[in-house]
């Protein structure tokens, strides 16, 4: 994949590299940064989504259950990122919004991730990023392309540079920005893995990374669009048995559960070979997806009050079996009447240890309503649910009623 990339930098034009060369490597940092600070209009995930005024006890919901972060809507992107996060979201309700939300901003940190420890082992190394040929020239490519802003580039002057540990524009730093131009370089899911790698590693160079950083970012957003776009293609991957009702009574409990096939720890191995693929064309040996056949599942009320949720077990976490259904359940019973919304999320272990999860493509898997009523006047349920006092009056006055014929 390098030598594709050197070969196409053999065409840029020499004088470029000559005044490049002639004005020093320090233009490097400021032009990258006036290329992040091209779209400079810094907003929070909240504005993005339009959704700071809407959230409210929602957010908290999501957050005690873990399903967002607690800063997810304060975190700060630029337009150029919220408008990839938006192509990434699906039209529909508010919680689907919010849960895409967090999947990409989940990919950013990833990919921050495996750019820092990138930088980390090549300091660590003592590396001049500059002493090869070939990185250089890909280097070239990058200042070429924006080299006709170095005129404007004194008044960016002072504002930090373009590596990890710069200040950013406007509060977003420049690593972030990075990150997201190779997480939304070559997402097509018809290009070859070894065209994503190259066209993330260029985007990421282009916004400002070094090469060991660009080639790490590239990796692991590969890894981990190469694990979604595969989890899409696992046909009745999962079912939701028995049906979550769209009725129930009052202080009724109702059963609910998820069956996950076994089909899906069979695709979690094809996936795993394909990352496979990603480390021998990858110019990196530094990734951030480690999958295991573990998956975490949540059933979870947006009514704490109205519907109480208990599981089968005190954890959400479960081995994935080659041979037999994966099975998590849960009890549901209702407090208070009204139109209670429910949240199944369902998510695939992306860690060695399993303890870090990745939300699938599809989910959640179930978001929808139920119509809890109250019990219906001098129904016998009714009665067993009055107070013993009432109960046993009751019974009494019915009997002298019935005795002298009132």
């Amino acid at each position: 994949m390098r030598s594709h990339i050197v070969r196409h930098l053999l065409g840029i034009g020499a004088a470029v590299v000559v005044v490049t060369l002639c004005m020093g490597w320090p233009v490097y940092d400021s032009v990258a940064q006036v290329d992040a600070a091209v779209d400079n209009d810094i907003l929070t995930v909240g504005k993005c989504l339009e959704a700071n005024a809407s959230v409210g006890p929602l957010e908290e919901i999501l957050i005690k259950q873990d399903i967002i972060e607690e800063d997810l809507l304060q975190t700060k992107v630029t337009n150029e990122m919220c408008k990839d996060m938006r192509k990434r979201i699906p039209d529909g309700t508010l919680v689907r919004k919010l849960v895409a939300a967090q999947k990409y901003i989940q990919e950013i940190k990833l990919i921050k991730g495996a750019m820092r420890r990138a930088a980390d082992e090549a300091a660590a190394r003592g590396t001049n990023w500059y002493s090869s040929s070939d990185e250089s020239l890909i280097l070239f490519r990058a200042i070429a392309q924006i080299s006709e802003q170095v005129p404007a580039q004194a008044q960016y002057d002072g504002t930090g540079g373009a590596g990890t540990g710069g200040a950013g524009t406007g509060g977003v730093e420049p690593i972030k920005q990075q990150a997201a131009a190779a997480a939304s370089a070559g997402v097509d899911n018809d290009v070859s893995i070894p065209e994503r790698l190259r066209q993330k590693e260029a985007a990421a160079i282009n916004a400002g990374a070094s090469v060991p950083e660009a080639s790490a970012a590239a990796r692991c957003g590969t890894e981990v669009e190469v694990s979604d776009d595969e989890l899409k293609k696992i046909k009745g991957m999962f079912k939701i048995i028995p049906h979550i009702p769209e009725d129930m009574r009052l202080r009724e409990t109702e059963q609910a559960g998820l069956v996950v096939l076994p089909r899906t720890k069979k695709g979690l191995q094809e996936i795993r070979q394909k990352h496979g693929i990603i480390n021998e064309e990858s110019e990196s040996g530094i990734g951030c997806v480690d999958l295991v056949d573990r998956m975490k599942a949540q059933l979870v009320s947006l009514d704490l009050e109205g519907l109480t949720i208990h599981g089968q077990r005190l954890d959400n976490i479960r081995e994935l079996s080659s041979k037999g259904n994966t099975r998590w359940g849960w009890a549901m019973t209702a407090r208070q009447p009204g139109n209670l919304k429910l949240v199944l999320d369902l998510r695939y272990a992306i860690s060695r240890e399993g303890q870090e999860f990745r939300l699938i493509p599809h989910s959640p898997v179930y978001y929808g309503v139920i119509r809890v009523t109250p019990f219906q006047s001098g129904s016998s349920q009714e009665a067993t649910e009055r107070p013993w006092w009432q109960r046993i009056f009751g019974g009494i006055f019915e009997r002298i009623s019935r005795l002298f014929g009132a």
